[in-house]
């Protein structure tokens, strides 16, 4: 409900925006989230589970990836989007600050926060520059996480 409500506050402003929901039915929310985006007229997709295939290609449309979440230690979903090489905008919650470095590989802010999303998804718009940085620092980050990388590191300790 984050996401529908900080596009809510940015449809006004800027009429072109779009949001993009992705993945499966966990909780019994989605249902809640869709007759929502859909009374309030909000330019959302929710696309269920996709392959990977299908979430690289989705991707390509889209160049910021929000993380609402209000616990979660190493999402693979931030991680996957930092490689696909959106702008993560993330709450600071659980795990998630000793992944991302606020300001330079994304933008933290405080779980629950509308306010907080749409100031920084605004500075974002305002900003390509500070934009682009942290797309790049990302991607450069989670280039590390590749196997190749990970199993040479993995025999260090090993050995």
């Amino acid at each position: 409900m984050l996401a529908l409500k900080v596009i809510e506050e940015l449809v006004p402003k800027y009429p072109e925006i779009s949001l993009c929901m992705v993945g499966p039915e966990k909780d019994g929310s989605l249902k809640e989230c869709k007759e929502y985006a859909t009374f309030k007229q909000l330019p959302v997709t929710f696309t269920g589970k996709l392959t990977k295939e299908e979430w690289i290609k989705l991707s390509e449309n889209f160049s910021i990836f929000m993380n609402t979440t209000n616990f979660d230690n190493t999402p693979v979903s931030v991680i996957e989007a930092m490689a696909l090489g959106l702008t993560v905008v993330s709450t600071k919650v659980g795990g998630i600050p000793f992944l991302l470095e606020d300001r330079k590989d994304a933008l933290l802010v405080h779980p629950d926060s509308v306010k907080a999303f749409v100031e920084s998804l605004e500075e974002l718009f305002a900003n390509v520059e500070l934009s682009n940085n942290l797309t790049q620092n990302a991607r450069k980050k989670v280039e590390n996480f590749d196997w190749d990388v990970v199993k040479y590191k993995w025999f260090e300790i090993l050995n």
